[in-house]
Formats: C-alpha cells, sequence, structure tokens
C-alpha cells in the first residue's frame, strides 16, 4: 500500500496547528497588577485637595534702583542707586535670577529707574559665593554712566544675597575686559570695589 504524499502533510499540519494551540491555552494569563495606591477621591473622602502647583517661599529681598536725580545733575553729592525692598515669590527659578528680573522692571518710584531694560540676561548662576551673570552682547552699548549703572545695579542687588560675595559679568558666556569699553570686568566685582 502506497502513502499518499498529500495525507502525511495534512496530518504533519493538523497535529502542528493542534500543538501551537495547547501550548497556546496552557500558558497562564497575567492579569494586570492591582493598584496600591490609588489616590483617594476627594469627593468620597472629604477634606484633602492637593494643590498641583504649590506655591514658592515668600522672601523679602533689596534691589537697587538707578536715582534719576543723580543722572540729571552728576552731583557727587547723591548717591547712583537707591535701594528698594520687594516682596518676591521663589519657586521654580533661582533667587538670584528673581532678583535679575526685578532689576529690569521699571519701579513704581518716578524719581528712579533701570538701567538694565533693555539687556538681555541669558542666565544666572553661583558657585563659591560668586554670581556668574550671563549677558548677552547684542544691546551692551553706552557711555561710561550707563556702563557703571549697570554694574552698580546688579553687583549691589546680587551681593544683598547672604550666600553672595562677589559677581562675576560674563558677555554671551565669556570673561570680557569691559562691559561697554570702560570698566574691568574680567575679574569678580565685589561692592566695595564700585564705590557707592
Amino acid at each position: 500500500m502506497k502513502k499518499n504524499p498529500l495525507k502525511i502533510s495534512l496530518i504533519i499540519l493538523i497535529l502542528c496547528l493542534l500543538l501551537v494551540t495547547i501550548i497556546g491555552c496552557s500558558k497562564n494569563r497575567v492579569d494586570p497588577p492591582e493598584t496600591i495606591n490609588d489616590p483617594p477621591n476627594s469627593q468620597e473622602e472629604g477634606d484633602m485637595v492637593i494643590d498641583p502647583e504649590p506655591e514658592g517661599q515668600v522672601v523679602d529681598i533689596v534691589l537697587y534702583f538707578v536715582n534719576e536725580e543723580y543722572v540729571l545733575t552728576g552731583s557727587d553729592k547723591l548717591k547712583k542707586i537707591l535701594p528698594i525692598e520687594r516682596e518676591v515669590t521663589v519657586g521654580e527659578k533661582s533667587l538670584e535670577s528673581i532678583v535679575l528680573s526685578e532689576l529690569q522692571k521699571k519701579p513704581d518710584d518716578p524719581n528712579m529707574s533701570t538701567a538694565l531694560e533693555n539687556i538681555k540676561i541669558l542666565s544666572v548662576d553661583t558657585a563659591e559665593n560668586i554670581a556668574y551673570v550671563n549677558l548677552s552682547g547684542e544691546k551692551l552699548s553706552g557711555g561710561s554712566l550707563q556702563e557703571d549703572l549697570v554694574l552698580h545695579q546688579i553687583v549691589y542687588s546680587l551681593t544683598e544675597l547672604k550666600d553672595i560675595e562677589a559677581v562675576q559679568i560674563l558677555v554671551d558666556g565669556s570673561k570680557r575686559e569691559t562691559l561697554m569699553g570702560h570698566f574691568l570686568i574680567e575679574e569678580p566685582l565685589k561692592r566695595q570695589e564700585l564705590g557707592y
């Protein structure tokens, strides 16, 4: 009796399908894990509501702004910059960044102004009691008075913070000899060195 190769192939195929089906069905099904720490439903469990954006810490800072009377008269008897206390909220941004942002805003007092209004601040970092302020070189131009006021505002305001003793000014990420061509900024500046 001759064996039909078609029958044998068909039997082998059926056996393979049966084997795959048996193996597939015998594997344990894995149920998704149960969630152990489901957040409480505030409507069911009541009184606890979590704020998705928690408020930061409120801090008092001292900022220095340009004395307009000094700018108009040039009198050495007047102070170049004057302090203003301001309350700020520290959250995601560092306190140093907040100080510089606040310095760019015009003060409410019409007798004061800011020399930093049009200057782009790229970054500020602090290491070993020195704040590294990186300014964009785009709009850095002006006379000696403008440069002097910018340096005074930045250095005096940042050194009001307890962990900052000096400020290193950088332009586009690099040290420069001067900011606008008049005052040396190659080394970190301390408020005592600027004079008031």
